[in-house]
């Protein structure tokens, strides 16, 4: 019974890592990279359809926002 407690917590784990990293990392970072992108280049990029390199780029581009962002908020409190 034990074991099947265990098992069952590491699949709730497991699921709940998975959902974290597909919406943090991939849904969030793309439009706020996406946003971040279009205000820089005044709205010249990306041009639609994204293909599957330059989505990437633009979710690092997000991703690396959201940690200048974080940091901002800390140098300020």
């Amino acid at each position: 019974m034990e074991e099947f407690f265990i098992g069952a917590l590491r699949v709730l784990g497991a699921l709940v890592r998975w959902i974290i990293i597909d919406f943090l990392l991939e849904r969030v970072s793309y439009y706020l990279g996406y946003l971040g992108v279009s205000i820089l280049t005044l709205g010249k990029r990306p041009h639609k359809p994204v293909s599957d390199a330059m989505r990437l780029r633009i979710s690092y581009f997000g991703i690396l926002l959201l940690v200048v962002i974080f940091a901002f908020m800390i140098w300020l409190s």
